[in-house]
């Protein structure tokens, strides 16, 4: 066990320091000596009748928990996925003492974080319906809360409360980590709503919709929908947006037409 000890000496600090790589090569010696010591995959019914047994298996789920937080921080989400997966043995083992974790509902939370940023609602909503059965008050938790509200606000097509909740200071940092994939399926969203409800609008309400910053970024999000932009307006269905061309390309000869003939008179 001596080599494990200084393994996980060498871990805590790298991840304390916030050196990501090195958690990482440090995680594969790691996790050889945890299958060795019958570790990696807890014994639960051992873990109930042996204290020093269950002490070591709270050792390793903080390893599990490093692991899956290390790779979260490297944008190693199917590595997350792994690490998590392990790691729901301990937290519904109905032993206490290894279901008790303060990483626990964080660490559930940026599952839940991942399934919505991969836009697995399905999948979602099942997690969700057994985190009822085996957690207390979920909605109310500080952490669960958060990937709750945001995908019920995106349901409900409250766009403004979830993206004002994306928009402000998270609990924890990793949170941040999926900010932007779910802003931009906040605007995927409502460009697909909008697009169906109106033939066009004005460049500067979509803006506004889509709360973009700037009508640059609006235009490059539009030219990347396949809308139009003429004359200042976003046409989303083709053939009108293929007439206001037409048309316009007529004013314009008309107008050419007009200047020539005034410099000939």
């Amino acid at each position: 066990m001596s080599s494990l000890v200084d393994l996980v000496k060498g871990l805590n600090a790298a991840f304390v320091s916030g050196d990501n790589r090195s958690c990482q090569k440090l995680l594969t010696p790691i996790k050889i000596e945890l299958i060795k010591t019958n570790l990696l995959v807890p014994d639960l019914g051992k873990a109930r009748s042996n204290d020093g047994y269950l002490n070591d298996l709270e050792s390793a789920r903080r390893i599990l928990e490093i692991g899956a937080l290390c790779s979260l921080r490297n944008r190693d989400f199917e590595s997350f996925q792994n690490f998590f997966s392990q790691l729901r043995v301990y937290y519904f083992s109905n032993i206490p003492k290894l279901e008790d974790s303060e990483n626990k509902s964080k660490l559930i939370s940026l599952y839940l974080l991942i399934l919505l940023s991969q836009g697995d609602v399905t999948k979602f909503h099942s997690e969700l319906e057994f985190l009822g059965k085996r957690l207390e008050n979920v909605e109310e938790d500080a952490f669960l809360s958060y990937p709750i509200k945001v995908e019920k606000w995106l349901m409900e097509g409250a766009y403004q409360r979830a993206w004002d909740l994306l928009k402000g200071e998270s609990k924890i940092d990793e949170f941040n980590i999926f900010t932007q994939t779910l802003m931009d399926a906040i605007r995927e969203e409502i460009g697909r709503n909008t697009e169906l409800a109106y033939k066009r609008l004005p460049l500067f309400n979509i803006k506004a919709l889509l709360f973009f910053n700037s009508e640059k970024d609006t235009e490059q999000f539009a030219l990347s929908r396949g809308w139009k932009v003429v004359s200042g307006n976003v046409i989303f269905d083709e053939e009108e947006a293929l007439e206001k061309e037409q048309h316009i390309t007529i004013v314009e000869k008309t107008l050419d037409y007009a200047i020539n003939l005034e410099s000939i008179v």
